[in-house]
């Protein structure tokens, strides 16, 4: 079967409203723990992540959700489409068979990540990087492939592949439409969970997101394996 996720934003009433629902069908929803991600994995077939959950394993990454238009809401992940929610519906996820044209060069990155424009739109937060964190990512990274040994270069890329989405530099078009894509390797990303849950990049009809390290551990999805994120 082709990998296929709907994503939902709702509020606090909304998901109360929507577990009555699904109850009186048997189906009995997920709630996420510690990640945001893992509603992702393939076996679950509908999940939320409540807004606390950004703010626990992941709170440096999740400082975008609460920077942004989502701060606030209840994320809704399902492997079907939830015909009560098509008013709330904010795309879909689907695996494709993509691989990215160029990759960016460090020298793209820096480019990226300091354009002023994007830099005023990062999070304090994002900024704040534990020593625990940097050597978290460096092993991820290592387990991924990557020969990275400085973080620095690791956070370069994270803070550019954001900005990639919201000023887009490395893109494909369809016609007129223009479709950004992430711009490494999975070992060298991080959140790629807010490309794929609309919290930035929303504007774009579409999406090419490559998953970051803990997506790949707590979904298990697969390193550099591109998904398409569709706005409904």
């Amino acid at each position: 079967m082709s990998y296929l996720k709907h994503i939902y934003w709702l509020t606090k009433e909304e998901v109360s409203r929507l577990e009555e629902q699904l109850a009186a069908r048997g189906i009995k929803m997920k709630s996420a723990r510690g990640v945001v991600c893992s509603p992702l994995d393939v076996m679950n077939k509908i999940s939320c992540v409540a807004p606390e959950v950004w703010d626990e394993t992941c709170a440096r990454q999740g400082s975008w959700y609460r920077a942004s238009d989502k701060s606030g809401l209840f994320l809704v992940i399902s492997s079907f489409d939830v015909e009560e929610l098509q008013d709330k519906k904010a795309g879909t996820i689907r695996g494709v068979d993509f691989h990215p044209p160029r990759v960016a060069t460090l020298e793209d990155k820096k480019a990226l990540a300091g354009d002023p424009d994007f830099d005023r739109k990062v999070p304090a937060r994002w900024r704040k990087i534990s020593d625990v964190e940097k050597r978290i990512f460096l092993r991820w990274a290592a387990r991924l492939g990557s020969e990275t040994e400085d973080f620095d270069l690791l956070y370069v890329s994270h803070t550019a592949n954001h900005a990639n989405f919201v000023n887009p530099r490395f893109f494909i078009r369809e016609g007129e439409t223009i479709i950004p894509y992430s711009i490494d390797r999975s070992a060298h990303l991080c959140s790629s969970c807010v490309e794929l849950f609309q919290v930035l990049g929303a504007e774009h009809k579409k999406k090419l997101v490559a998953p970051c390290p803990g997506a790949t551990i707590f979904a298990r999805l697969e390193p550099d394996k591109y998904l398409l994120v569709e706005k409904t």
